[in-house]
């Protein structure tokens, strides 16, 4: 294949092909007429010397060597997005352009009010929308852009994924029970921390969290008595029941403690880590730079405020 005479535009085409197994559903996809889809497919047929689809079932099914194409389409498609990006020019004082962020309520707690904050502070007409975090990792909405980035958490080193991680922050549990809790005192046995009952804070839905991977290390199990998607409620009910949490001490700060007592766990507990997560295709967007690097500077205040 001679590049000189590749329209690059075509890797779209291939793109679009692949994730549709449709001509008019790419056409569709890429804003073109059916026959000027149908002149693209005919035009990388020749460029490649492959059908490179061929109809199966209703369906465009790619042959062996379309296939073999894929990740080498991707890398094209990613790099020519990356240049594209790179050439937008960014000036915070004046862009009114609007970043999405999928986050936790304990994320946007940390990291997005101070953001708004500041750029309402400042008289900046950067808009902010903020969805529901309703995965560990969106990874298709991020790389059709329909998030720009993600504020999620882990307790591992890294983000096993294809896309862009950044650690932010990590930080440790502390345990919460209201004051004049009938079984719990200043000092935390595990004796008395498995015999309570405990509210889970579980975003993805989950019925176990990294605690309870813990506790079967030793043998061990707790009493989980609620589930709750939300971690910035769980003072105020425990504050009025005799149930207990185990939480980021980072989020109590952000709280009204004055009816909970705040406790050591009784046993060692992995630093949860905070991650800001990102399509590579947008490393040289420089709106998504800049944002990058506001959330790094509010992560190393949160460091150096942290009183937990």
């Amino acid at each position: 294949m001679d590049l000189r005479q590749f329209d690059q535009n075509l890797w779209l085409v291939l793109d679009a092909l692949y994730k549709t197994h449709s001509v008019s559903d790419a056409a569709e996809r890429l804003s073109l007429s059916q026959s000027a889809m149908s002149h693209a497919l005919k035009r990388l047929r020749v460029a490649f010397n492959d059908p490179l689809f061929v109809r199966n079932n209703g369906k465009m099914r790619p042959t062996k060597k379309a296939s073999e194409i894929r990740p080498l389409a991707q890398q094209a498609i990613e790099l020519l997005t990356q240049l594209a990006n790179g050439l937008d020019t960014f000036d915070v004082n004046t862009s009114q352009r609007q970043f999405v962020i999928a986050a936790t309520d304990f994320t946007i707690s940390l990291f997005v009010y101070p953001l708004l904050s500041k750029l309402a502070q400042s008289g900046s007409n950067i808009r902010i929308k903020v969805i529901d975090l309703t995965a560990e990792i969106p990874a298709f909405d991020l790389s059709s852009n329909h998030i720009d980035l993600v504020l999620t958490f882990s307790h591992e080193q890294t983000i096993a994924t294809k896309l862009h991680a950044q650690q932010l922050f990590k930080g440790n549990y502390r345990v919460i029970a209201r004051c004049n809790h009938p079984c719990i005192s200043s000092t935390l046995t595990l004796a008395t921390y498995l015999k309570a009952k405990h509210v889970l804070i579980s975003p993805w839905g989950g019925e176990q969290g990294s605690l309870d991977r813990e506790l079967r290390k030793r043998g061990l199990s707790r009493h989980i008595a609620a589930v709750l998607p939300q971690l910035m409620h769980v003072v105020e009910l425990v504050s009025h029941s005799n149930l207990i949490a185990t939480v980021p001490a980072a989020s109590l700060s952000q709280q009204a403690c004055n009816d909970v007592m705040i406790l050591e766990p009784p046993l060692s507990l992995p630093d949860y880590k905070l991650f800001m997560v990102w399509h590579p295709s947008f490393n040289l967007d420089q709106g998504l730079i800049w944002l990058r690097s506001e959330l790094e500077s509010i992560a190393a205040q949160i460091l150096e405020g942290n009183s937990y």
